[in-house]
This record gives structure tokens, sequence and C-alpha cells, in this order.
């Protein structure tokens, strides 16, 4: 079992340069990765963004990258002067023509694209730089990894602890509600012979409507559906299967499911105080699912 949060922090080094990551997870439905990548590390968000997906399958997934580099790193940018003169051209016309607009300073045409050549990621250090920022960005995720099973794995006695509770206290709730539909059966049977007195009827088609009149708050099929799905939710829990979280969602749901309709079929206080109780329990478990990958 996976929790949905979780921390993992990797540092490291090369020639000129330094990378931190931080991987923090918090509760989301779907997987969502938010990525904060230094502009010389931009070409890998794709790559980035599939290993995430690789790892994971829920929750939202927060990556900060922070790329510390000294003055002697790296080359100096390269101007391309085709680029740069198309661009210059163009404002000169533009300004010739409309002469209520600014000119272009040399900062705004620097950052126009196409007009610096160098990138980073290609200058002498940027493959050690990619081949670091991997290294410690798997070193990161790993350790989130490990940090969502740690609390993953911390949970697991509650939810067995949880679903075994309410399994035990459903045979006492049915044996009960089985005397409940037998007296039940008799009261009806005595109330119609005294309000009919002497009036003859058929016999067998009375006990067949009484019969059926008691049946309506038998909760036999409901608890073996319970039962069933209990037993079901204990094995998900003991797997190691992952993920689980929306296998156990819906277990809590058909469990909710059956929880009420035997509370809206039995009369009995004491039971129906059992059902509630039951009902409590599934309440924080299903509020534990929704942070399980």
């Amino acid at each position: 079992m996976e929790s949905m949060t979780g921390f993992g922090r990797a540092e490291a080094g090369g020639d000129g340069f330094s990378i931190t990551i931080e991987a923090k997870s918090i509760n989301n439905k779907n997987l969502s990765v938010s990525l904060k990548l230094p502009e010389a590390l931009s070409r890998a968000e794709p790559d980035v963004r599939k290993i995430v997906g690789e790892m994971f399958h829920r929750g939202r997934i927060i990556l900060d990258v922070l790329l510390e580099t000294g003055a002697s790193w790296g080359s100096p940018p390269v101007i391309n002067p085709d680029f740069a003169g198309e661009y210059i051209s163009i404002a000169e016309g533009l300004v010739r023509d409309n002469g209520n607009i600014h000119e272009m300073s040399v900062g705004e045409l620097l950052r126009l694209p196409g007009v610096i050549e160098a990138d980073e990621v290609s200058m002498p250090g940027g493959v050690e730089l990619m081949k670091v920022f991997m290294s410690s960005l798997n070193k990161a995720l790993g350790e989130l990894r490990e940090s969502r099973r740690r609390e993953g794995a911390a949970l697991v006695p509650m939810f067995s602890g949880g679903f075994e509770r309410i399994r035990e206290m459903t045979d006492p709730v049915l044996a009960r509600q089985k005397e409940t539909v037998r007296e039940r059966f008799k009261r009806l049977k005595e109330r119609i012979s005294e309000l009919l007195g002497d009036v003859s009827l058929d016999e067998d088609r009375l006990m067949q409507e009484l019969a059926l009149m008691a049946d309506r708050s038998d909760v036999t099929e409901e608890v073996q559906r319970l039962i069933c799905h209990l037993d079901h939710a204990l094995e998900v829990v003991d797997s190691n299967e992952s993920p689980i979280g929306r296998k156990l969602e819906f277990l809590i749901q058909e469990i909710h499911r059956e929880l009420n309709t035997m509370g809206a079929k039995i009369a009995d206080s004491e039971q129906s105080l059992k059902v509630i109780e039951m009902k409590n329990i599934l309440s924080s478990l299903k509020e534990q699912a929704a942070n399980i990958e």
C-alpha cells in the first residue's frame, strides 16, 4: 500500500554547478505533475514527466529544481547576426511607419527567439549537467516513493482492523435480526387474528402474505454481500498490488450501500446503533482511502 503524501530530496554537483531537487506529493484524484525547472534544463521536461508517470499513478507531484552555477561554468552566448538584423530592420520599419511607438532596446532584442544561439545544455559541461540532473531526479523520486510507501504501510493496520471490526459485528446483527423476523411474523399473525375475529380466511394465503411482510425486514442477503465486500477489501489491503486506492474507494462505497439498506430494514434500536457504529468505522476508512494511491 502506498500513500499519496511524501517527500524526497537530492543534492549533487559537477564542474562549476550544483543541483538541488525537492520532490513533494499531496492528495489528488489523478496524477498531476507540477515542475519548476531552470532554463538550462527546460528541454528535459518531457522526459521528467515520463519518468514520474511511470513511477506514480495518483497524487500531485511537485518538483522544484534549483541550479546554481559558477561564473566560469559554460561558455559565452553566441549572437546570430542574421536573426538580430532581421528583427532590427522590422523594428526600424515599424518606428518609421508609426512614429508614436518606442524603439526596441538591446535587452528586448536579446530576448527574441533565435538571437542568442547558445543553449546551456549544449555548452561545455552541459552533458555532465544533464547526467547529474537525471541521476539526482531518480534519487529524489526514489526517496519520495519510499516515503509514500512508509506512510502507506503505517495505514495497513488501520484498514485491516476497521474492516475486521465491521466483519465481526455483522454476525450478531444477522442473528438478532432473524429472531426479529420470527417475532414480527408472530405479532402480525396475532394482530390480524384480533382484527378479523371470527371472519374466515384462506389460511395458506394468509400465511404467505404474513411471511412476505415479515421477510421485508430480513437482512440476510445484505449481510452476505457485505461480508463478501469486506473479505475482498481485506484481500486488497493485504496484497502487494499497486495502485489500490480506487479499488478501496469502490469497495467502501459498496459496503456503505449494504449498511444503508440494513439500517433501513432494522427496527430494533440496539441493532440500529450497531449499524451506525459500523458506518462510523467505515467513514474513517473512507477518509484515509482518499489518500491511497
